[in-house]
């Protein structure tokens, strides 16, 4: 594994350079030796997709309190930001002056000595306002005069991160309103511990791109999609949210929406925080520790943030929530006989299993495992993180930038023992009962299954450990005056090891320890024997990783009927890798309690890329864009967007889009070996039996069964179609109103409903002829299920996001409401050919609307308090017969007191109420949705930032 991790890094920092070899010679051919020239132009802050947008009509920002603290108090702080500033800084704030109109900039020319100096210095201001004034948007490769755009962005600044009361990125873009179903929270009890997502439209995390700085992130090698856990909460600038399918943009992956995160840059000075987080239930303890220094002039910029995380486990038995989880696979067992004919009898429980304990189904009875007493629901973590953005400008037409970033992560999950089912020859199994005689309800010289968890080896432990870095480099500058032009290079790469660390054994020694009569699963307990001989570690290692180089172009062709028709275009080569390696014992399958399958393989990718924006008018801008990216192993895709935006008045603006996207198939789905799992879902045609039969339905609740699945090279890319309409009206900076409705299609999907497949199968449908291949026992239940990846569920969503903000300036202060909603009209899927659209919306997991409303209040500059209430639809419960769950609202209240010497202290309560999330008791063993809530509970929390 060593070799591994030296032959993958080297092959990286190898990349690296060459593509940085290579920037630097294109860019010599590009630009005339610039070395050692005078700027003749002032220096200004970089203004690029990496910089903070003004709040406009088209850019809805967090921002509550910005304009009332200068209203408040304009020459105060306008001197401290001088005094804290680099000086081109200073000159920016004293040359640009916003007026009460958004997007609307006056510009006042410094008073000079001579008249030599004046139109030295108006010619200067000249080339300045055209710099300071183009922007580039997230959503867009055309820099701007104005923020305001054909896509719907939102903005979450700097000061709207620190008020969350968060300490990572993964949990401030959960608690969106966009992230319509929730997504993935660093769960125990899986390879994917520690992980987190986002998963914009509810379409998926792996349908969310997520950039940093404008550049591509690699997906998990396990999850397939980002772990937002790597990026350092502290490093950021802001988070923008563009919800609008984008892969005319950026190509894969854009369907639901992207996430660019954008990091601090031209700091000067020294900020120090720290923050702890204490639940008032056992467990959940979190600790945050952040540095973060800048140094920056009028030609260059060094910012470095490191930040380090610790969050304590939480077991499932220190949550009402979660304290109740059982399972059938037991200590005591459960055993059945094995005929002749290969047929099965019922399960039996075992004679020594409690009563309370039994639980009985038309498949037998089965002694149940109280496993919430032994399991973490979240695991321990620590985080190391690093980050370092530099800049060098050489002079007005060309600039240098730079990235290196490293995060060093540990998560440890603690699981209830192995389970599983093994079979007994008949020659030891005559043996297993007292007096070592065939068990109770056994046929002497009968096979024998049991089910059993192997408490003797103690509870599974895993440790992961995740490293990860990322390098980036490139020019930037100027030409023809109207012109822009970058060229970059980066690199990202993320390992991860998991090592087993108690709690499994080796199958093969397991049976002999059996067979030699050595272990005896049915004997009481403490008389079972030993099984510190079979004990087995396994581990396994993933690797993936992304390289890019980017050449692109954006200026003005010429004017049309409402000014300068613009261009943007470019080109990405881009290569991927991924590897997977378990244990060879886990590979073949030969670990009680663990399975993996290795794989891997690699991809390089070709895009080009064009967009024009079209002024028709002065009010109305039409937005057409378009990608090709060709794949060296699925083949090559062309996607186009048009958009529209219309300021029909200076406070109203309507936007609007329609365009085709794409996704690649994960590597991991191409490539990986045959595999088994477990998941969880309904048989309906067992359900239905039972419904049939009378009595008890327990195929009626989710089970888990065995799926064996594995890659298929021959997958498609996913596609969709979105379309995008919304209005903002904004007549004045104390009000704000805007929606965005939007639909988007999927079809090729990857994968299938198990639980569609058992509904096509009780219909008829002939399963084989898509390979999937569902083999029950003599009692009609599920055994094991063969489904290969396939590009067969389709998918239809709809719905409608809406913001408000009002504030109100007074004597007694600044007061803010805002509201921001997410309704899904609704959300039809097919999970399985030929069984037909279904709206799954209100099912379990899937609410119908989002809420969140934020009450604000600031009676000066140094004090500021807010409550967040955020509300989630009910849904059914997973079995619908047994009712529904409730809307769930959570309070957050926080306070900040900003001292006179430039320190914050911050104090809140998550969660103040106390509300218990909604609890499916019809599906005992996952009543808690952990996507869409947390299992900590009400946590107070104080954190303390000192700028030196």
């Amino acid at each position: 594994m060593g070799f591994l991790i030296c032959r993958g890094f080297a092959s990286a920092i190898r990349r690296f350079l060459l593509w940085t070899s290579l920037i630097a010679a294109l860019s010599s051919f590009l630009l005339p030796e610039v070395y050692g020239q005078e700027s003749e132009a002032p220096a200004a802050t970089e203004q690029s997709s990496e910089e903070t947008t003004e709040n406009s009509p088209a850019t809805e920002s967090t921002t509550d309190q910005e304009d009332s603290k200068e209203e408040s108090e304009p020459e105060k702080k306008d001197a401290a930001k001088t005094e804290s500033r680099p000086e081109s800084e200073a000159a920016q704030n004293s040359e640009e002056n916003t007026d009460g109109d958004a997007g609307k900039s006056v510009t006042v020319t410094p008073i000079v000595e001579s008249e030599a100096e004046q139109r030295a210095a108006a010619e200067k201001a000249k080339s300045y306002d055209k710099r300071v004034e183009k922007l580039e948007v997230t959503g867009s490769h055309i820099k701007r005069i104005d923020v305001e755009g054909p896509s719907p962005v939102v903005v979450l600044d700097r000061e709207h991160l620190e008020r969350s009361g968060y300490n990572s990125v993964a949990d401030v873009l959960r608690e969106s309103t966009t992230n319509s179903f929730g997504s993935a929270r660093e769960a125990s009890g899986s390879n994917a511990a520690g992980v987190a997502h986002v998963s914009l439209r509810g379409l998926g995390a792996s349908r969310t791109l997520v950039l940093l700085n404008g550049k591509r992130l690699p997906s998990d090698a396990v999850t397939g999609a980002v772990d937002l856990n790597l990026i350092p909460m502290a490093a950021v600038e802001r988070i923008d949210i563009l919800k609008d399918g984008a892969s005319a943009t950026y190509g894969s992956d854009a369907l639901g929406g992207v996430v660019n995160i954008i990091t601090r840059k031209d700091y000067n000075g020294t900020e120090l925080s720290a923050r702890q987080h204490v639940p008032d239930m056992k467990g959940g303890e979190k600790v945050e520790l952040n540095l973060v220094t800048g140094s920056s002039s009028a030609e260059s910029s060094l910012v470095t943030t490191v930040h380090y995380r610790q969050n304590k486990k939480i077991f499932a038995r220190d949550r009402k929530w979660s304290a109740e989880g059982t399972s059938t696979l037991g200590s005591p067992g459960s055993y059945r006989q094995v005929n002749g004919d290969g047929s099965k009898e019922p399960w039996k429980a075992d004679a020594l299993c409690p009563a309370d304990q039994i639980r009985s189904t038309p498949g037998g009875d089965f002694c149940t495992f109280k496993y919430a007493d032994f399991a973490t629901t979240l695991p321990d973590l620590e985080q190391l993180s690093a980050l370092t953005d530099y800049t060098y400008e050489f002079n007005e037409q060309y600039r240098f930038f730079g990235r290196v970033n490293a995060t060093r992560k540990r998560a440890s999950w603690v699981y209830a023992p192995s389970p599983g089912i093994f079979k007994v020859p008949a020659a030891v199994a005559d043996t297993l009962g007292p007096g070592s005689t065939p068990l109770p309800g056994v046929t002497p010289g009968s096979d024998v299954e049991i089910r059993y968890r192997l408490i003797e080896l103690g509870n599974r432990q895993s440790v992961i450990e995740t490293t990860a870095i990322g390098f980036l480099a490139g020019f930037k500058g100027e030409f023809f005056n109207t012109w822009d032009w970058e060229l970059s290079s980066h690199t990202n790469r993320v390992h991860r090891t998991d090592f087993g660390v108690s709690g499994y054994a080796v199958e093969a020694d397991l049976d002999d320890l059996i067979a030699t009569g050595a272990f005896n699963p049915m004997a009481p307990a403490g008389s079972r024997g030993s099984l510190d001989s079979a004990f087995y570690k396994p581990w396994q290692e993933s690797v993936s990783e992304i390289s890019a180089t980017e050449l692109k172009l954006s200026g003005e062709l010429f004017d049309i009927w409402g000014g300068a028709l613009a261009l943007g275009l470019g080109g990405t080569f881009s290569h991927e890798a991924y590897q997977d390696i378990f244990d060879p014992l886990s590979v073949q399958g030969k670990v009680f309690g663990n399975a993996g399958s290795s794989g891997g393989g690699e991809r390089d990718t070709q895009s080009g890329y064009m967009e024009i924006s079209a002024p028709l008018t002065q009010n109305l801008e039409l937005q057409l864009a378009g990608r090709h990216d060709k794949y060296s192993d699925f083949g090559e895709t062309t996607n186009p967007k048009a958009a529209m935006r219309w300021q029909a008045s200076k406070s109203l603006m309507f936007r609007a889009s329609v365009g085709t996207g794409f996704k690649a198939p994960a590597m991991q789905d191409l490539y990986a070996s045959t595999s088994e799992g477990y998941p969880s879902f309904i048989d309906h045609v067992a359900c239905e039996a039972e419904k049939t039969a009378g009595g008890s339905t327990p195929s009626c609740t989710p089970q888990q069964y065995l799926r064996i699945s594995g890659g298929n090279p021959n997958l498609k890319e996913e596609k969709s179609q979105s379309v995008n309409f919304g209005m903002i009206y904004q007549p004045s900076q104390m009000f704000s109103f805007g929606f965005d409705w939007w639909q988007i299609n999927l079809d090729n999907v990857v994968g299938l409903s198990l639980e569609d497949a058992t509904k096509a199968e009780l219909a008829g449908a002939n399963l084989a002829q898509y390979g999937v291949v569902i083999k029950r026992d003599s009692s009609g239940y599920i055994e094991e299920v063969t489904a290969p990846l396939l590009n067969l569920s389709k998918q239809e969503i709809s719905g409608l996001d809406v913001a408000t903000e009002i504030r109100h300036k007074s004597k007694l202060g600044l007061i803010g409401f805002k509201i921001e909603h997410g309704l899904i009209f609704s959300y039809k899927q097919e999970g399985f050919p030929g069984t037909g659209f279904k709206d799954i919306l209100g099912e379990r997991g899937l609410p119908p609307w989002r809420n969140t409303a934020t009450l604000s209040y600031a009676p000066n500059l140094n004090n500021e308090m807010s409550l967040v209430a955020r509300t989630v639809a009910g849904t059914e419960k997973t079995v619908k017969e047994e009712g529904d769950l409730d809307n769930y609202t959570e309070l957050d209240l926080q306070y900040n007191y900003t001292a006179p010497w430039d320190g914050t202290l911050t104090m809140g309560v998550k969660n103040i109420a106390g509300s218990t999330p909604p609890l499916d008791d019809s599906d005992p063993n996952n009543q808690l949705d952990g996507s869409l809530f947390d299992a900590i509970g009400r946590t107070v929390y104080v954190g303390y930032k000192q700028n030196l």
